[in-house]
């Protein structure tokens, strides 16, 4: 099976690496012309507990995505895997942009939410499935290591507005099979939008701390004035799920403090923006919170400001 992976971050290498050392063909995808041939010339090594993949320069396929359409009309994959953030949607879809009549399979693995309705708008004839994982990787050069093992869950976005077909159901299978062969805990559910709304309050807490505060995940939970404030981040968020109609876990708050006991010395993605001095998902998630309040005419006055407190950081820090 061809798969495309688009962003070659360490989730993208991790994900690309094991499915090519499973017997896939995978091509990578990344942003620049000089990524591509970094990881072209110097490959990949997956380290994990119990064995490290070598992915060697020879077995890598890497172009910039400028070249992604061109190359798919030549040479349709099955799968397209999209592991970019929220903040590289619109540059994607202006690149696929020539694709929109073709028919895509495409898993998308954002944090955040408002993607696949662009997605879906840009590429109309194509079956997009939400991607929601609790894997982590932590890239160094050109070794990726996988943070424990954790689960990925599939869904077909729309499932519940748009008739799917059993070709769509058996695409989705076939990937799920196919990312299971290659050692990942990977199911199809039929409570994806369940899950994704489980992700964003998760992310939407942990992410946005984290990144305001500097400190890994585990650090939340050790002094009782960050736990304050995490609960009322929390209790907003599920005030404005309930007025939505959107049901959580009874021990939610327990799986919170969980995630943050199990990934404690994990850099929250939006953290790892802040220091790098990148533009973070704020805005997709925090702010997703916002509009959806803003729709019910209520509000969310603790995302709300952690939305303009990150979105205002300076990127270099105080002196």
């Amino acid at each position: 099976m061809i798969i495309d992976i688009v962003g070659a971050g360490a989730l993208g290498l991790l994900y690309g690496g094991k499915l090519l050392a499973s017997g896939n063909q995978v091509r990578f995808w990344t942003r620049t012309a000089a990524q591509a041939d970094l990881l072209s010339h110097d490959g990949v090594t997956i380290v994990e507990q119990d064995e490290e993949i070598h992915i060697l320069s020879d077995q890598i396929q890497a172009k910039p995505v400028s070249e992604l359409t061109d190359t798919w009309k030549n040479t349709p994959g099955e799968w397209l895997l999209l592991m970019i953030k929220q903040t590289s949607i619109d540059d994607f879809i202006n690149e696929i942009s020539p694709l929109q009549d073709y028919v895509l399979n495409v898993a998308c693995f954002q944090n955040g939410m408002g993607h696949l309705a662009k997605l879906q708008a840009a590429l109309p004839k194509s079956l997009l499935c939400s991607a929601v994982t609790t894997e982590g990787a932590k890239r160094t050069q050109s070794q990726v290591t996988r943070a424990g093992t954790g689960e990925t869950r599939l869904g077909r976005y729309n499932i519940h507005t748009v008739a799917s077909t059993s070709i769509e159901e058996k695409r989705t299978f076939t990937l799920s099979g196919s990312l299971q062969q290659a050692g990942f805990d990977c199911t199809v559910s039929n409570e994806i939008d369940k899950l994704i709304y489980r992700k964003l309050l998760i992310n939407a807490v942990i992410n946005s701390l984290t990144a305001l505060w500097r400190i890994p995940n585990g650090e939340l939970i050790v002094k009782e004035e960050r736990k304050r404030l995490m609960r009322q981040l929390y209790d907003e968020v599920l005030l404005i799920y309930s007025a939505s109609g959107i049901c959580m876990d009874q021990d939610m708050w327990d799986q919170l403090i969980s995630v943050c006991h199990s990934t404690a010395t994990n850099t929250s993605s939006m953290l790892a923006d802040v220091l790098a001095g990148r533009g973070t998902e704020v805005r997709s998630i925090n702010g997703h919170i916002v509009k959806m309040a803003q729709k019910l005419d209520l509000v969310a006055p603790t995302n709300e400001i952690l939305l303009h407190l990150i979105e205002g950081m300076q990127p270099e820090g105080v002196n």
